[in-house]
């Protein structure tokens, strides 16, 4: 298991992936994913995010998101067809969904779950012309 296995982890997961702590942020989905925890500015080694990510990975969180309570994303869809879609480098939606076992049209809504649709508008597009 890689780092870039897990491009589509939310929050603060994604930001523990990006880091090279793939493992920790899957371990900190299956503990804490779902609730809102306090992230010290400053771990302790005898933390209860430091027990289940490690220091490295716990500094890092109070870097970024320390001070305070964070909402700890689920990630339950990584082990899941749809975490195997989304990470699958194979461009063909026919051999995605024949591995997969899933329909072609199964392959592309998920893959498109994650870009935004070209037919809404953006929240802060006037339609001005100008930025």
């Amino acid at each position: 298991m890689s780092d870039e296995d897990f491009p589509h982890l939310p929050g603060l997961l994604g930001v523990l992936a990006r880091a090279g702590h793939s493992g920790a942020a899957l371990r900190l989905a299956m503990e804490w994913g779902g609730t809102s925890r306090y992230i010290p500015e400053t771990p302790r080694p005898d933390s209860p995010l430091v027990a289940i990510i490690g220091m490295e990975a716990a500094r890092l969180l109070a870097l970024t998101y320390g001070r305070g309570p964070q909402d700890i994303p689920i990630a339950a869809h990584q082990d899941t067809a749809k975490g195997r879609i989304l990470r699958d480098p194979d461009p063909s939606t026919r051999r995605v969904a024949q591995r997969y076992h899933v329909t072609e049209r199964h392959v592309r809504d998920v893959r498109a779950m994650g870009r935004p649709d070209p037919r809404q508008l953006d929240l802060f597009d006037t339609g001005t012309g100008s930025d």
